[in-house]
């Protein structure tokens, strides 16, 4: 089962076998990756925009750009060829890409050029995602309730367990619009702080299932998805919650607004789910291609990318 290795390595089954596999990896993963002809058509984890371009990140340290909504890619050059599991962009020049080995990378020039600003083998916690608050403070968490934090701008990190007797595996990052700061992963665990991340609460929700990533809406509505195609969306900072039906029982790993208020989810098997009401309700699309889709962002000309097992697809 090839459900992700960002959501590959968010398997249950595949985040254990891939930690064992990382001390016979060592010596590869310390070297930098290398330029490959058939990258965009790799396994990608994760797609952002930056600035008139979008940003893609995955297996073998691949990192892509692409000007023309993925017409064509250029790859960047990474210091480690180890998988790269999320990306995110704080402006149009400073960014930063989580993975495997703790590696966290960093660049100040809008993607051109990485470097590394922390890695931990021997910690065997693959980072899943990463989130930036200010210009210095950021976040970035992962596997067996690893929580990082900067406070430099990401030129230095220091680590903890969030909840060290749940000790879960942590899938997605947000920040409300309120500043608040929601950590959602697997057995229905959902964590909130309400102070930048300086202290935490454990929220319930009504699904003990993975999920596997969270969606802040422009209404500052807080949308869960994740396992079996369970959807749940909060007004109250996940105090209370409604159940949305998906009409679908593939796991759903991928969420996006655009800029027409419309909401998609995508995930396993090729399930597409789009919502005209702002989350409210949702409906199955038709999709051809029945690849895992991880990822998604919109390109300035309406297009939508998504990103998966076999690399780039075009949505719309």
């Amino acid at each position: 089962m090839l459900l992700h290795i960002r959501i590959a390595t968010l398997s249950a089954l595949l985040v254990p076998a891939l930690i064992m596999l990382a001390p016979a990896l060592m010596a590869a993963q310390q070297t930098s990756s290398e330029t490959s002809s058939i990258a965009s058509k790799s396994l990608l984890l994760d797609i952002v925009p930056v600035d008139k371009q979008v940003i893609a990140v995955g297996a073998r340290g691949h990192i892509l750009m692409s000007a023309d909504c993925g017409a064509s890619w250029q790859q960047m050059k990474s210091p480690r060829a180890v998988t790269l599991n999320s990306v995110f962009f704080f402006d149009v020049r400073n960014g930063w890409i989580v993975g495997h080995d703790g590696i966290i990378l960093k660049t100040r020039d809008g993607g051109k050029q990485w470097s590394v600003v922390h890695e931990d083998i021997e910690a065997e916690q693959p980072l899943f995602d990463v989130i930036f608050v200010s210009s210095k403070k950021g976040f970035a968490v992962g596997a067996y309730g690893a929580l990082l934090s900067t406070i430099d701008g990401g030129q230095s990190w220091t680590g903890r367990t969030l909840f060290a007797e749940d000790d879960f595996h942590l899938y997605s990052i947000t920040q409300m619009q309120g500043g608040e700061l929601i950590v959602s992963g697997e057995a229905g665990a959902v964590y909130l702080s309400v102070n930048s991340g300086d202290t935490w609460e454990k929220i319930k929700t009504p699904y003990a299932g993975t999920y596997f990533g969270q969606l802040v809406l422009a209404n500052d509505r807080l949308l869960l998805f994740g396992m079996r195609g369970h959807i749940y969306s909060s007004s109250d900072l996940g105090y209370s919650w409604n159940k949305i039906e998906s009409g679908s029982e593939h796991a759903l790993s991928a969420g996006l607004e655009l800029e027409d208020d419309s909401i998609l989810l995508s995930g396993d098997g090729g399930v597409l789910l789009a919502s005209r009401d702002r989350g409210r309700t949702f409906s199955l699309q038709k999709v051809s291609n029945r690849s895992h889709k991880i990822a998604m962002s919109e390109c300035l000309d309406g297009g939508v990318l998504a990103v998966g097992e076999n690399g780039v697809e075009r949505l719309h």
